[in-house]
């Protein structure tokens, strides 16, 4: 019996061990991705280096290697712990509001506070530095194409639909997309004329975003107020949106 409890003692403390290594790579991973992700922000793929990584940690250059092999793995993957981030604040908010507009209105508002609460979450994310190319996996897999990069504008596409499909409205393909992306460019240039001009003193960003963003969607309120007076109601087409008829 005393065997017995010894064996089990023994691999009770080996599966602890274990247990601890995983919890520390996990914790020197974590420590890994943060310290690139300031690196990213402030410098680009050119000027960021493994080794200042490294310095910056205070760990070799081999160690962080371990984690990842390329420069360009590891930047791929502060990106997408950035947008994992961002997608799980979002869904959130998602699950608190039960109407479509409302939810796309806060869902939007809640994009542009992630942004002004992480700048160097923005930067790191949406650097212009490089070429198309260095945004590509080994397996020849595009950033914008991972299962993250999709997940996250998702969110915005099923947003809107919802906010369609409760007004009625039979979208023609494609145009939840371009509304999506509509949304995604102004919301981008409430971040990034600050984050590209600091030494301006702008204004209440915040507020910003809910002004041009609330705008935009009233703005399509009104056309789809318009378009219900027209013969392929419900039906509506980006073409309505585009119109410049003042509504009657």
């Amino acid at each position: 019996m005393s065997t017995e409890r010894s064996g089990n003692s023994k691999g009770m403390r080996r599966f602890q061990k274990r247990a601890r290594q995983q919890a520390d790579k996990r914790a020197l991973q974590a420590r890994i991705l943060e310290t690139a992700q300031k690196e990213f922000a402030s410098g680009t793929l050119e000027t960021v280096s493994i080794q200042k990584i490294a310095d910056a940690l205070g760990y070799s250059k081999g160690t962080v290697l371990k984690y990842f092999p390329t420069k360009i793995l590891l930047l791929m993957a502060v990106k997408e712990r950035n947008l994992e981030e961002m997608a799980d604040r979002l869904e959130q908010v998602r699950a608190l509001h039960s109407s479509g507009e409302a939810r796309l209105r806060r869902v939007m508002q809640a994009y542009i506070d992630y942004w002004v609460d992480n700048p160097d979450h923005f930067r790191s994310l949406y650097s212009m530095a490089g070429t198309v190319e260095d945004r590509r996996f080994p397996d020849g897999v595009y950033f914008g194409q991972t299962e993250i990069a999709r997940k996250g504008y998702g969110l915005f596409v099923t947003s809107i639909a919802e906010y369609l499909s409760e007004l009625g409205v039979e979208a023609t393909p494609g145009l939840t997309e371009r509304l999506a992306t509509a949304l995604l460019s102004a919301a981008h240039g409430v971040i990034s004329l600050p984050l590209g001009t600091p030494t301006m003193k702008w204004p209440d960003i915040r507020g910003n975003g809910r002004l041009v963003l609330g705008s935009l969607i009233d703005a399509w309120s009104v056309k789809i107020k318009a378009a219900r007076r027209t013969k392929t109601w419900p039906r509506i087409s980006i073409g309505d949106f585009l119109s410049s008829a003042a509504p009657a």
